[in-house]
């Protein structure tokens, strides 16, 4: 799997790190996989531990590794991927909140018919384990947004496509973290639990025409709750 590294004209280290990558490209690492500590890497590709320190810095800038104080480097969750790619953070939160809740109803309709399509059992099941625990949420007069998220979350999961399952993410993430702006109440979670479960009752019933619409309908709501209650607030 590796190997001992040549002259090429290229920087050692450089070369470190195209192979690693190749290494995960090709699936013989995976997400969450612990690779070897600096001695071992220098061994198996017969270099210097400081390249192999210039390489690792290297994949850790770019998020393609990550390393766990007293536990070793670990290939990242999601490989390639920085927080925050598209500088979200840097747009005042109520125009952000606006421009998620749009973005959302242009892209999860579609997203929510991908699922009906592709999703495996797996999949299934892992959108009804959000439905289960958001349902307890509900029934303890609870408040918990993480748990409405991971549900779509799991749709963005289980419709199998790379892309998505990358983007979709990223929008959550920037809801969670403007989340303390949003207000919403014990009601709203009661109402979202019963489009929720529609929305998962029709992937499952792999209606993806039924599924693109009860979710247009549900991030419609969503939509305007959030602008409701913006307005009520200004007032």
């Amino acid at each position: 799997m590796y190997k001992k590294l040549g002259s090429s004209g290229h920087r050692l280290s450089d070369e470190v790190t195209e192979h690693i990558k190749m290494l995960i490209r090709n699936e013989h690492l995976k997400p969450g996989d612990k690779i070897p500590n600096e001695i071992e890497l220098g061994r198996l590709f017969g270099v210097s531990r400081p390249t192999i320190r210039q390489a690792v810095n290297s994949l850790v800038s770019q998020n393609i590794v990550e390393i766990v104080r007293g536990r070793g480097t670990f290939v990242s969750r999601a490989p390639g991927l920085a927080r925050d790619p598209l500088g979200l953070e840097f747009i005042l939160a109520p125009d952000l909140q606006i421009s998620l809740a749009e973005a959302r109803l242009a892209i999860e309709p579609g997203v929510a018919r991908l699922a009906a399509e592709n999703a495996t059992e797996k999949g299934l099941n892992k959108i009804g384990e959000c439905i289960e625990k958001m349902r307890e949420v509900v029934h303890e007069h609870r408040i918990g947004m993480a748990i409405e998220l991971d549900f779509h979350r799991s749709i963005a999961e289980a419709s199998c496509n790379q892309i998505i399952m990358r983007v979709v993410p990223i929008i959550l993430d920037s809801i969670l973290n403007t989340y303390a702006d949003s207000n919403p109440t014990i009601r709203d979670h009661g109402v979202a639990l019963e489009e929720h479960t529609a929305v998962y009752k029709a992937i499952a019933g792999h209606d993806a025409d039924k599924a693109f619409s009860l979710m247009q309908t549900h991030l419609k709501n969503s939509h305007e709750r959030l602008v409701r209650r913006k307005s009520d607030k200004a007032s």
